[in-house]
């Protein structure tokens, strides 16, 4: 009778310890990763360049600012396309204001970048802030 109390006590105690499953998972969530490619940008007018210009710019700099370098990189790929279809257009509208105005958006783009390559999120808040005067600029003279 002695061995088996001293049995029943360590189950009982050794039981308090023990993991128990009762049932099994019956689903899993399974996360489903999706790319949305932006529309092509060829075709578009000068203002709604220069709106994904300064869209993408801030979400740029949100994104280096939250150490997101996919998304930065992706949002960085989308300003190159787009200066370089605001350049020529600026070039070919803007005659006299043009070289002003391309040196000013060139500053930009090369914040832009410099903030992605060289993980300068300082340089994308910087980008954003000088792209809204360069903007002003480029309504002033249109």
């Amino acid at each position: 009778a002695l061995v088996v109390v001293a049995v029943v006590s360590t189950a009982m105690a050794s039981g308090g310890c023990a993991t128990e499953v009762l049932q099994a998972p019956t689903s899993s969530a399974v996360e489903i990763a999706t790319t949305t490619l932006a529309p092509s940008l060829d075709g578009s007018s000068l203002d709604e360049l220069t709106t994904v210009l300064r869209d993408e710019t801030l979400a740029l700099s949100e994104a280096m600012l939250g150490s997101d370098t996919a998304a930065a990189r992706a949002h960085l790929q989308r300003i190159n396309e787009a200066w370089s279809l605001v350049e020529p257009q600026i070039a070919a509208e803007f005659g006299e204001f043009a070289d002003q105005l391309i040196y000013d958006l060139t500053r930009v783009v090369e914040l832009a970048r410099s903030a992605v390559e060289r993980n300068r999120p300082a340089d994308a808040s910087k980008a954003a802030k000088f792209l809204e005067l360069a903007l002003q600029s480029l309504a002033a003279v249109n």
